[in-house]
């Protein structure tokens, strides 16, 4: 199973031009990282992250930072912060991004729509596809889905594409987004329940370990039909979930219990 903490660039970046330099980036926030359930650890791994790409631009530091701004907003921000972090990981994707001439291309000269860009770029770059998807996402969620609603038909064709070429990554990712934008858009905007049902079922099927797709499944898809049973059945698989039963995203796997917690005592208290 796929997922952050390697792509499919990572050996080729760390052997090729500057692969000294970002080696040691790398092993300059491996203590910080691991601690990323820390805020201030992972800021610094951040910090860290950013003052090495200064130095040696690379895609995989690009696609470390879009995940690792992505992280710190969901799992630590608040209000603002939040939003602002959530667009910081955007910009680090599209960076990435970038890195593929023909995406850069056609979304910087042609101007052409993120998700228009993103036909024909490699499968090396689902991470950077997948984040920069999920981070506008989030963003687009905080904000008036009207107001954002051609982002958020671009970054919808972002993972449409992804799912085209390689629907098994990040443990079901972008059967994941597509389950949470068909249940949380209005009809006017695409939202479609028997869609989403499908969607996050299948990815569901992929990696039933995974616990943000129960909590982003019980939050978006049965509190809409008002499935209280339901509803309370993920959150407490989540909640009683073994979260080191994927060791190299425990972290992670925490930070979607805690959500399930107060999801789950939001509802009581409603």
């Amino acid at each position: 199973m796929k997922n952050i903490l390697l792509t499919g660039l990572l050996l080729a970046v760390m052997s090729g031009p500057g692969a000294k330099a970002q080696q040691s980036v790398f092993v300059q926030a491996q203590e910080k990282w691991d601690q990323r359930g820390d805020a201030a650890a992972l800021k610094q791994a951040i910090s860290i992250y950013e003052q090495g790409y200064q130095k040696e631009p690379s895609y995989i530091l690009a696609e470390r930072l879009a995940y690792a701004n992505y992280f710190l907003a969901d799992a630590f921000e608040q209000g603002d912060q939040k939003v602002a972090g959530y667009y910081a990981g955007y910009e680090w994707g599209i960076k990435a991004l970038c890195y593929d001439p023909g995406f850069k291309q056609r979304f910087v000269d042609q101007k052409q729509g993120m998700g228009d860009a993103i036909k024909g770029v490699p499968k090396e770059y689902a991470g950077a596809i997948f984040w920069t998807a999920t981070c506008i996402g989030k963003w687009g969620k905080m904000h008036n889905i009207f107001k954002v609603l051609s982002t958020s038909k671009q970054a919808r064709k972002m993972v449409e594409y992804l799912y085209s070429i390689d629907k098994t990554y990040y443990y079901g990712g972008p059967a994941r987004w597509l389950g949470a934008f068909f249940a949380i858009a209005p009809g006017i905007a695409g939202g479609d329940m028997k869609k989403s049902k499908a969607f996050y079922d299948e990815s569901l099927a992929m990696a039933p370990q995974y616990f943000a797709t129960k909590v982003l499944m019980a939050e978006n898809y049965y509190s809409k039909l008002k499935d209280r049973a339901n509803y309370d059945k993920l959150l407490d698989e989540v909640i009683n979930g073994e979260a080191s039963a994927i060791p190299e995203i425990a972290i992670e796997q925490k930070v979607e219990q805690e959500k399930a917690a107060k999801l789950k005592a939001t509802k009581a208290a409603d």
